[in-house]
């Protein structure tokens, strides 16, 4: 459980655009395990946002659906590879933040 919310995960979000859904997460101190879905979802949908990802949606569909609606109209590849090491970040931390959490 996620209650007080990670200084250095809450300064990572802070590299994402305010209005995505994986930023808002964080922000209110959701489950770990969410956060880390949502990551994952958004850090695949850019790697590949021309291919069908999840229920016949493709990744720019959901990259929309997450709020980056606005950050990808001006999206240069540059970054493009900065946010995805931004979700590849938060991925990582979130799971070894649950796994303490477990312990």
């Amino acid at each position: 459980m996620n209650t007080n919310g990670n200084p250095i995960l809450i300064e990572l979000a802070e590299q994402l655009p305010s209005k995505s859904k994986i930023y808002q997460m964080i922000l209110t101190s959701q489950n770990y395990v969410e956060i880390i879905t949502q990551a994952k979802e958004d850090f695949f949908s850019f790697g590949d946002m021309d291919s069908v990802i999840r229920n016949g949606e493709k990744g720019i569909n959901i990259l929309k659906q997450n709020g980056y609606e606005e950050w990808l109209k001006d999206m240069e590849e540059e970054d493009r590879l900065r946010i995805c090491g931004v979700l590849q970040m938060v991925a990582e931390l979130s799971e070894e933040l649950n796994e303490e959490s477990d312990v």
